[in-house]
């Protein structure tokens, strides 16, 4: 008599195993049918908002395209020796010491740079020292001094170039290939 409660129990460990796997397997469906609907959600929302977002005008779309395709390594000249200008502050000499590196793709613009630097280190020279001391200590006055060293750069290649192709002496070169000045030394004290 002993046998037959034994039978059953083994027999209900047998359905509360099979009830627990079962549980198992249910849970682990609904875990994977949310999984899923997370990830169509996902997948719904970035096609649609790339079908709601505005196309790009057809012309900056090329350019950037061409950008893209036809960016050229960079190639850096180093302006040597390095600018040093003096400032007279509240009755104190003070001194400024910038390294300054030029960034551009184009290899033929090294011949026009090396050309005509002493047209342009004037023009910095002359940015340089026009420049108030206490302004060029701020982060915002290095930003507008490099932006007004580009500009002086670019205008005298643009000046020096437009003679050069007049004259027949040279084939044209951009100069807005210069695309960065970069102060790779900058001390002040």
């Amino acid at each position: 008599m002993a046998a037959a409660p034994k039978a059953k129990t083994d027999a209900g460990n047998a359905d509360a195993a099979a009830d627990a796997k079962k549980k198992k397997k249910k849970l682990l469906l609904i875990i994977g049918l949310a999984v899923a609907l997370i990830a169509i959600s996902i997948g719904g929302t970035i096609v649609a908002l790339k079908f709601l977002a505005p196309a790009p005008p057809e012309g900056e779309v090329a350019e950037e395209e061409q950008a893209e395709s036809t960016l050229a390594p960079a190639l850096y000249y180093e302006m040597t020796p390095n600018f040093t200008i003096n400032f007279n502050v509240n009755g104190r000499q003070r001194y400024l010491q910038a390294a300054i590196t030029l960034l551009y793709r184009d290899p033929l613009l090294e011949e026009l740079l090396k050309l005509h630097m002493p047209a342009i280190r004037n023009g910095l020279v002359m940015l340089l020292s026009a420049k108030n001391f206490e302004e060029l200590q701020t982060n915002e006055g290095k930003e507008i001094l490099r932006k007004e060293a580009l500009e002086i750069i670019r205008s005298q290649l643009q000046k020096e170039q437009e003679a050069l192709v007049t004259s027949g002496k040279s084939e044209e070169v951009s100069p807005s290939n210069v695309e960065q000045v970069l102060f790779t030394n900058f001390v002040m004290q």
